[in-house]
């Protein structure tokens, strides 16, 4: 019993999984949820520092209403840590280079070595800005199932169809919603790529597996097999349902 609720908290701590509930995001409507968090990821891109801080203050107050965990909420911008980082390291080694191009010379003061190793404000502002476009992004993520997602794509694809329709460049414009069942496929499968990852990760721990770029080698070389896997699966799932990709 102790495993199983153990297992249990490990799912729920996956990047971007669904998580069960009723509070207010639960109960919003599915295009209202896409519009507001559309609006406001395109938003963040053009704020400035506090007010992105400010809003990842908000963001985790509002999750945490929601019922999120801290550890929910640290797992759903982890991949933004992660990216941060390799942006840092290749901030550093631009850093290095211009300097070794210069007439300079190597850094030698306390200066240039700040110089160097300091984030400036931009990387600052875009490693920000990332946290809090993966935060409302998860948002949408833990409070909407996959159905949801699909439903409301496929209804907004259809409208816009039959808008153009009306054009008379555009009257023979199918009336299906190929397009929207295609980027419903598409978002879909970015939680189970999430899950299928922590999934490698624990069963590499479990084997006795060492930290170390040893370890991103293999399990990224598994990612990717188990990802093809699982996209041949989806595929021949719609196939044996009569609907293609294309949503024939």
């Amino acid at each position: 019993m102790a495993m199983k609720k153990r297992n249990n908290m490990k799912e729920r701590e996956t990047v971007f999984r669904y998580k069960r509930g009723c509070s207010v995001c639960h109960r919003l409507p599915t295009p209202v949820k896409f519009a507001l968090m559309l609006c406001a990821a395109l938003a963040v891109m053009f704020i400035p520092l506090y007010a992105v801080c400010v809003g990842i203050t908000l963001t985790a107050a509002f999750a945490f209403v929601c019922r999120f965990t801290p550890k929910e909420q640290v797992a759903d911008i982890r991949p933004a840590l992660y990216y941060a980082a390799f942006l840092f390291v290749l901030n550093i080694t631009a850093n290095l280079y211009a300097l070794s191009a210069s007439d300079a010379g190597p850094a030698r003061t306390p200066a240039d070595i700040a110089a160097i190793a300091v984030p400036n404000a931009a990387y600052i502002l875009y490693a920000v800005r990332l946290a809090l476009v993966m935060q409302i992004s998860a948002l949408l993520f833990r409070t909407t199932t996959s159905i949801e997602i699909k439903k409301t794509l496929c209804a907004a694809e259809i409208r816009v169809r039959s808008l153009l329709r009306k054009c008379p460049l555009a009257k023979n414009l199918p009336p299906d919603a190929r397009w929207g069942k295609n980027a419903a496929l598409m978002i879909s499968f970015i939680p189970a790529l999430f899950e299928l990852w922590e999934k490698l990760n624990r069963a590499y721990r479990a084997r006795g597996g060492k930290r170390g770029l040893k370890k991103y080698r293999i399990l990224l070389v598994a990612l990717i097999a188990l990802s093809f896997h699982h996209a041949s699966q989806k595929a021949l799932a719609l196939a044996v349902r009569e609907v293609s990709p294309a949503g024939n």
